[in-house]
C-alpha cells in the first residue's frame, strides 16, 4: 500500500519532530564548535565556514529512528536490515568526522565505505550472488553523493528528494520519513548561503543509507528508483571520472571539474545549479514512474545529454584556467 503522510501516527510524527529539535541544536552546536573548512584553490566558497552540519543530520536520524519505528509497530522482520544500516552509518560517519578534522589517506575511508556497506548488505538478508553487486553500487552512490557536495544545498536537496519519493513508495517509510525530515531541517542552514557545510560526516552516511533503500527492496524495482532519483548525481560523477581518465589525471586528486562546478565556473548562478539537480531528481522519478524502461532511459539521459553539452560549450569559452 502506498504511503502517505496522513499514515503517520501521533507517536511518530512525535518522532520527527524529536528529530528536528535534536537536529537543530547539534548543528547549532557544530557551529559553535567552529570547525572550520577553509577556503582552498579547488573550494567554491572564499570565507572559512564550520563544517560537521552532517552531525546534526545523521545523529538525530539515528537517535529518533528505533522510537519511531517503535511507534509505528514497525515488523521485527525489518530489525536485522535496520540494524546493518544503523552500523554501517555509524561507522562511515565516525571514520569521516575524523577525517574532517584531521584528513588520512583515502585508502582508509575507501575501506571503511565497504565494510559499512558490506554490513548494511548483510543486514537486507543478501544473498552472496547479490552482495558483490550491492556492495559496489553502495560504495559509489556513497562517493558519488560525497563528491557532488560541492555547492550550496545540492547534495542535502538531492538526498531529502530521494528520500521523500522512496517513503512515498512504501519502502521502509518510516525510517525514510524521517531521514528527509533530518535532511529538511538542515537545508535552511546551508541553502541559499551557508552557515555550516555537511562534511564528509552526513554526505557519506546518508549516501549509505540511500543506496540501502535500492538494497532493501531488491526485486521490487527500488534498485532502478534509487538510480533513477540520483541520475544527475551519477551521470555528471561518471563523466567526471572518465573525462579524467581520458586526459590522463589522477582520479583521486582533488578538483573542480564535476559539471555543477563547471557550471558555476562558468558564471551560472549557484541557487541555479542546485535547483537544477533539484530538479533531475524529481525528474528521475518521474521517468521511473512511467514504468517503461526504454521511456525512462531516454527520459533521463537526453537532458543530461543537454546539459553536458551546454556545460561543456560555456567552460570552454568562459574556464580560463585548466578543467
Amino acid at each position: 500500500m502506498p504511503f502517505s503522510f496522513q499514515n503517520l501516527t501521533s507517536g511518530v510524527t512525535l518522532a520527527c519532530i524529536a528529530a528536528v529539535v535534536l537536529c537543530n541544536l547539534l548543528i547549532l552546536l557544530m557551529i559553535r564548535a567552529g570547525v572550520l573548512d577553509h577556503p582552498v584553490a579547488r573550494s567554491s566558497h572564499t570565507r572559512p565556514t564550520p563544517k560537521g552540519g552532517g552531525i546534526g543530520i545523521v545523529g538525530a536520524f539515528i537517535l529518533c529512528l528505533s522510537p519511531a519505528l517503535y511507534e509505528a509497530h514497525a515488523s521485527m522482520r525489518i530489525v536485522p536490515a535496520i540494524t546493518g544500516l544503523l552500523v554501517g552509518m555509524i561507522l562511515l560517519g565516525t571514520v569521516s568526522w575524523l577525517d574532517d578534522v584531521r584528513p588520512f589517506p583515502a585508502r582508509y575511508k575507501l575501506a571503511a565505505q565497504f565494510v559499512a556497506a558490506i554490513a548494511a548488505a548483510i543486514g537486507t538478508g543478501a544473498t552472496l550472488p547479490e552482495l558483490i553487486p550491492f556492495v559496489l553500487a553502495a560504495v559509489f552512490i556513497t562517493n558519488a553523493l560525497n563528491f557532488i557536495d560541492g555547492i550550496n544545498g545540492l547534495a542535502s536537496g538531492v538526498m531529502a528528494i530521494s528520500a521523500l519519493v522512496l517513503a512515498s513508495t512504501g519502502l521502509m517509510p518510516v525510517a525514510f520519513v524521517l531521514l528527509a525530515v533530518c535532511l529538511l531541517s538542515f537545508l535552511p542552514y546551508n541553502f541559499p548561503k551557508a552557515r555550516i557545510f555537511m562534511g564528509d560526516v552526513g554526505s557519506q552516511p546518508i549516501g549509505l543509507a540511500i543506496a540501502w533503500g535500492g538494497m532493501t527492496g531488491f526485486g521490487t524495482g527500488s534498485d532502478v528508483l534509487v538510480i533513477a532519483l540520483l541520475s544527475g548525481v551519477l551521470w555528471d560523477v561518471t563523466f567526471t571520472l572518465v573525462r579524467r581518465a581520458r586526459a590522463g589525471d589522477r582520479l583521486a586528486q582533488a578538483h573542480r571539474g564535476h559539471l555543477y562546478q563547471l557550471a558555476v565556473r562558468s558564471g551560472l548562478p549557484v541557487p541555479l545549479v542546485t535547483c537544477l539537480y533539484w530538479g533531475f531528481a524529481l525528474w528521475g522519478a518521474a521517468a521511473f514512474a512511467t514504468g517503461q524502461i526504454i521511456t525512462m532511459v531516454l527520459m533521463i539521459v537526453l537532458p543530461q545529454l543537454a546539459w553536458t553539452g551546454y556545460v561543456c560549450t560555456r567552460a570552454r569559452t568562459r574556464v580560463q584556467d585548466r578543467w
